[in-house]
C-alpha cells in the first residue's frame, strides 16, 4: 500500500503521527498486542485502540493470533498486511551462501545452501546468489519478477548504508559495497546488513527472544560478532557498527586477524582457532553436528565460550540485557558446551545482580536464524 495512503488515514497531523508510530512498532516486531503498542509508543490505550481500528479498516494492518504457551486464551495481535509477491532472504557467510524463498508472510517455502569462499572470491560468491535464487524460484514456478523484496546479510562491520567499514574483509579490499553488486545481479534493490542483525531479527520475531525487549545475539562461527536489541529494536550505533566485539583485542596473541589487528576475539574463539585446538586425529567434521556431545570437542568449545563470555561481560554490565542468544556453528550446533562457557564467564566477570538476571540460551532457529531474519526484513522492505 502506498505510504502516502497509510499516513492519510489520520484526521490531523497528530493523528497521522500516531498512525506512523503504530506502524513503526508493528513493523519492528512483526506481531504485537495493543498493550505492547501502547508501551512502546507511549500512547494511551484508547488512542492505540482508535488508531489500530482505523489501520485495520484501511487494510494496512490485519489481525493475528498468537497461541498461548500453556493454558489460557490466545493473545490478540495485529501485524502489517502482507505485501504482494515472494520474498528472498540471503545469508552470505565466510564459507557458504544460503538463499531462502518466502511467501508474503515470510514463511519459508524453499531454501538452499552451498559452500563458497566469500572472503577470497566475493564477486563470484555474490553472483552465485542469482543462480540459487532462480533455482528455488523455479520450484514455485516463479521468476525474479515475482519477488517483492530481498535482503542480504554478510559478516563484518557494516555501516548503515551497507558499506564495509574494514574493506580488507572482502577480497583484500576489492569490494567494499556488496549491496551494489547484489542489486545489479538480482535486478532489484537489495539492502545489506550484518549477518548478526539478521540472526537477532529471526530470533526476536519467531525464535528464542520472542517478547524480549533487551537481548544480545552472539554468532560464533568462522567469525565472532553480536547484535544488540534494546527496547525491542536492533541498535546499530551512530555509524551502524555497534556489536562488532569480535574485533576486540583480548590478549597479547601474535595471531593476525582478518581485520588487520592482532589478538582479536575472533582469533581466539573463531571456528578456525577452535579447529586448531582440537587434538589429532580430530578433523573439521568434529565441529559439525557429528561432533556434538564429544567430550574433547565440548571442552575446547567451552573454552571458546569462556573467551566470548569474558568479552561480553562488560557489555552486559553496560546494557543489562535479559538474554544472550547464541548462534552460529559453535553457538548453535554446539550450544550446550559453548553456552556453558559463556555462562561461566559472565557469572565470574559481570556484576552479580546483572549476571543472575541474565539467561544464556541457544538460537531456536539454529544456523537458520540469519536466513529467517533476512526474510522478515525483506517483508518489511516490501511493505515500505
Amino acid at each position: 500500500m502506498d505510504k502516502q495512503k497509510v499516513l492519510s488515514t489520520g484526521r490531523s497531523p497528530r493523528h497521522r503521527g500516531n498512525a506512523a508510530a503504530v506502524l513503526r512498532v508493528v513493523g519492528d516486531r512483526d506481531e504485537v498486542t495493543r498493550q505492547e503498542i501502547a508501551r512502546h509508543t507511549g500512547l494511551s490505550r484508547s488512542t492505540v485502540a482508535d488508531v489500530v481500528t482505523r489501520l485495520l479498516d484501511s487494510g494496512d494492518l490485519r489481525e493475528a493470533t498468537r497461541q498461548p504457551d500453556g493454558r489460557g486464551r490466545p493473545a490478540q495481535l495485529v501485524r502489517r498486511a502482507d505485501p504482494e509477491g515472494l520474498l528472498l532472504g540471503i545469508d552470505l557467510g565466510h564459507n557458504h551462501v544460503s538463499v531462502a524463498l518466502g511467501d508474503a508472510a515470510a514463511a519459508v517455502l524453499h531454501e538452499i545452501t552451498v559452500d563458497a569462499d566469500l572472503d577470497r572470491e566475493p564477486a563470484a560468491t555474490i553472483d552465485l546468489t542469482r543462480d540459487l535464487a532462480l533455482e528455488i524460484l523455479a520450484r514455485e514456478g516463479a521468476t525474479l519478477a515475482d519477488v517483492a523484496g530481498a535482503v542480504a546479510g554478510l559478516p563484518g562491520p557494516m555501516s548503515h548504508d551497507g558499506v564495509l567499514a574494514v574493506p580488507s574483509m572482502l577480497g583484500q579490499g576489492k569490494m567494499s559495497d556488496p549491496g551494489r553488486r547484489l542489486t545489479r545481479v538480482l535486478g532489484m534493490p537489495v539492502p545489506v546488513t550484518t549477518d548478526t542483525v539478521l540472526g537477532a531479527v529471526g530470533e526476536m520475531r519467531s525464535g528464542a527472544a520472542v517478547g524480549v525487549d533487551d537481548f544480545v545475539f552472539v554468532k560464533a562461527s568462522h567469525g565472532v560478532g553480536c547484535a544488540l536489541v534494546l527496547g525491542g529494536r536492533v541498535y546499530r550505533g551512530s555509524g551502524g557498527l555497534a556489536g562488532e566485539f569480535g574485533h576486540t583485542r583480548v590478549d597479547d596473541s601474535t595471531i593476525r586477524c582478518r581485520c588487520g589487528n592482532l589478538g582479536c576475539l575472533e582469533t581466539v574463539a573463531g571456528l578456525e582457532r577452535v579447529q586448531a585446538e582440537l587434538p589429532h586425529p580430530y578433523t573439521e567434521d568434529a565441529l559439525t553436528d557429528a561432533g556434538a556431545g564429544d567430550p574433547v570437542v565440548a571442552r575446547v568449545v567451552t573454552d571458546a565460550g569462556r573467551a566470548v563470555g569474558t568479552t561480553l561481560a562488560p557489555v552486559c554490565n553496560a546494557l543489562n540485557p535479559a538474554l544472550v542468544v547464541t548462534g552460529g556453528r559453535l553457538g548453535a550446533v554446539h550450544a550446550e558446551a559453548f553456552g556453558k562457557g559463556v555462562r561461566e564467564a559472565i557469572d565470574r566477570d559481570a556484576q552479580p545482580a546483572i549476571a543472575s538476571a541474565l539467561q544464556v540460551v541457544p538460537a531456536q532457529h539454529g544456523i537458520r536464524a540469519e536466513r529467517i531474519g533476512a526474510l522478515l526484513l525483506a517483508r518489511r522492505e516490501a511493505m515500505a
